[in-house]
């Protein structure tokens, strides 16, 4: 199926594709974690050729301990961010009480994501939704994202949508000091957009708008 979920959850509202487990209430980090399918770590294994008898040098395997499931082959450069890492990052971030509303593994596990709720928010009258969204590969081909979405991410077509179009987006690469690179993302962006007030002669209908305080940003 062209969504590529493995496994997820969402709170009330079922997404397109009818995959997942359904909840009424957004649950805790620790719950999330489990009903998304994501309770599970990754560890990096040596390679090794003529039967076991010569290490592949310089490269690792990225294995999940579930189910002993290849995820990709890295760099010995490479440093895993593990799927509890990624929702101990959103609680910090956030802060109080998060309210998660969908999280999941695409792609049999190379890439997991969730989705936190931020309070609602008025633009121009109008009340939107607004969400954070953490994404993570485990197979090498990109790098830890987190960006402000009104996208609501149930699938790998959403997910691409919230990541391409997010104006306050922060990445880093799975190299060097990830723990330092996650304290950083945290100075760079706060739980929600800043409101600014901004003349009605300026924008007719509308007294108040969103902006983006931090640009999008790798390191």
């Amino acid at each position: 199926m062209s969504a590529n979920v493995e496994t997820m959850f969402y709170v009330r509202e079922k997404p397109w594709h009818g995959l997942g487990t359904m909840v009424q209430e957004a649950p805790t980090s620790a719950e999330a974690l489990k009903l998304a399918g994501l309770d599970w770590t990754v560890e990096a294994r040596d390679m090794w050729l003529n039967g076991g008898y010569e290490p592949i040098p310089g490269y690792k395997a990225n294995v999940r301990s579930s189910d002993n499931k290849v995820l990709g082959v890295v760099s010995n450069k490479y440093r895993i961010v593990q799927n509890a890492e990624a929702f101990a990052f959103t609680d910090s971030l956030i802060g109080g009480d998060v309210h998660y509303e969908t999280a999941g593994s695409l792609l049999d596990g190379k890439k997991i994501w969730l989705l936190a709720k931020l309070p609602d928010s008025e633009i121009c009258g109008d009340k939107t939704e607004t969400y954070m969204c953490f994404s993570n590969t485990h197979d090498g081909s990109g790098a830890v994202r987190v960006c402000m979405t009104p996208v609501r991410v149930v699938c790998n077509n959403t997910l691409n949508l919230a990541l391409d179009t997010a104006q306050r987006a922060w990445s880093v690469r799975h190299v060097g000091d990830i723990n330092t690179k996650l304290v950083e993302a945290r100075q760079n962006l706060q739980p929600a957009p800043t409101r600014w007030q901004t003349p009605r002669s300026a924008m007719p209908g509308c007294g108040r708008f969103w902006t983006a305080c931090s640009p999008k940003r790798t390191i």
